[in-house]
């Protein structure tokens, strides 16, 4: 794959030198796209034992805490985060045990469109 990618530049790079044109774009994360709120696809991405920091490069937000719990080092929390859609909710459960990261454990979500 690699050797794919550098012909690729070359190409665009021999291109460009000889008046060429080429639109190299990488694809945006969805979370460039939406950095203040929560799509329908972005959420549909969001899986158990994600971890807060994965959360957050998938949908740009990594919401308002709303409860946590800890207690011997084990951690619960609740998250909820804005949606794109006006009347919609999503909200996230993650946990911990002790040393480790908050992982997603549970979501919902209602949308209205």
């Amino acid at each position: 794959m690699k050797k794919i990618i550098r012909m690729a530049v070359v190409a665009a790079a021999g291109l460009a030198v000889f008046g060429g044109s080429v639109a190299l774009a990488a694809p945006a994360d969805a979370a460039n796209r939406t950095p203040h709120c929560v799509t329908k696809s972005e959420y549909k991405k969001i899986k158990n034992g994600m971890t807060l920091a994965k959360v957050k490069k998938v949908t740009g937000i990594s919401g308002k805490r709303v409860a946590i719990a800890t207690s011997g080092g084990y951690g619960s929390q609740i998250r909820s985060l804005k949606t794109c859609s006006k009347y919609s909710a999503v909200s996230i459960s993650l946990s911990k045990n002790p040393g480790g990261a908050y992982r997603v454990d549970a979501k919902s979500a209602i949308w209205v469109n």
